[in-house]
């Protein structure tokens, strides 16, 4: 009896869930888990060598003039030559991971919406690979503190012309109300044989080794794993460098004040002086919470989803 074809494991974030934690650890071990028949996939390969053209494929049936274009033919050859530098064997074990499968970070600030382009986008990520997807691993982060820093992603590559201001993405957000439950939707219709493995991001700190786990398989014992050399990285903004950059907006105009924000950034880093970005009440957070928690409760019920909870045995 032949052995199976390779068994395909998508970590698909989402954005700003402790992803690149994760990523992290598995391309520093993936020397030797490849000895083991699990092949890691550098995320940054995965993106620029699979992610980016499957969406400039959607992009252009989207009608969006990107002036590189992957029409089926040619994306469906670049995709292949992909899989095939992999050289995972019949029964190995391919992990793929990258956040930006539904879309980009800043899409959902510019929409006010949780990846307005995903029911293009996921479906060709998941056409284009040419085994059979049997997982899906994701993290879901509530509705406030995504959105946050989603935001400061976004000013990090905003240019001044096409500046969302904060009471914009707030008043975007809370008229169109965002929901989980539609996102996941999607990627259970893209990816119909695969079982869902789904977690809250507020658990990660309890839930890492199983997560980890999970992704690595039953061939791997993550307690063996080597952690990842520290990288120092870029600052992540305070609310008040956050506040400093919108006022110099306001005052000198997008593209002088945007020239600033590595300066204000470092100038208020985030730390115990400057704690990060929020831009909600009490009132609003309190009100994006229950939906979130609404929600939650919803996706752990549908069929084919496992979600990991921190108080589980």
């Amino acid at each position: 009896m032949s052995r199976p074809e390779p068994h395909v494991v998508i970590h698909g974030g989402v954005h700003k869930t402790a992803t690149s934690y994760v990523q992290s650890i598995l391309q520093r071990n993936a020397g030797r888990m490849s000895k083991s028949g699990v092949h890691y996939v550098h995320h940054r390969d995965t993106r620029k060598e699979f992610t980016y053209p499957c969406q400039l494929n959607g992009y252009e049936k989207l009608g969006l003039n990107y002036r590189t274009k992957f029409p089926d033919e040619k994306l469906r050859k670049q995709t292949r030559k992909f899989f095939k530098k992999i050289r995972a064997k019949r029964g190995d074990r391919i992990i793929l991971s990258d956040e930006n499968m539904p879309g980009h970070c800043g899409q959902c600030v510019n929409a006010g919406a949780l990846y307005q382009r995903r029911d293009v986008l996921i479906p060709i990520f998941a056409r284009e690979i040419p085994h059979k997807v049997h997982e899906v691993h994701l993290a879901l982060r509530n509705y406030a503190d995504f959105f946050a820093s989603a935001y400061v992603e976004f000013l990090r590559s905003a240019s001044g012309d096409n500046i969302i201001s904060e009471t914009q993405m707030k008043q975007k957000l809370l008229s169109n109300l965002p929901s989980w439950t539609g996102l996941i939707e999607v990627v259970r219709g893209a990816f119909p044989d695969a079982s869902l493995v789904l977690w809250r991001h507020e658990d990660f700190g309890e839930l890492s080794q199983r997560i980890i786990q999970n992704l690595c398989g039953p061939d791997i014992d993550v307690g063996k794993l080597v952690e990842p050399k520290r990288s120092r990285g870029r600052p992540s903004a305070s609310h008040r460098a956050v506040k400093e950059l919108l006022i110099e907006i306001s005052r000198i105009g997008g593209d002088a004040a945007l020239e600033k924000r590595v300066e204000i950034q470092e100038r208020f880093p985030r730390g115990d002086v400057y704690p990060g970005y929020d831009p909600w009440s009490d009132h609003e957070r309190n009100h994006l919470m229950r939906i979130y928690e609404r929600d939650i409760g919803a996706i752990a019920k549908m069929d084919g989803v496992r979600f990991l909870r921190a108080d589980d045995a």
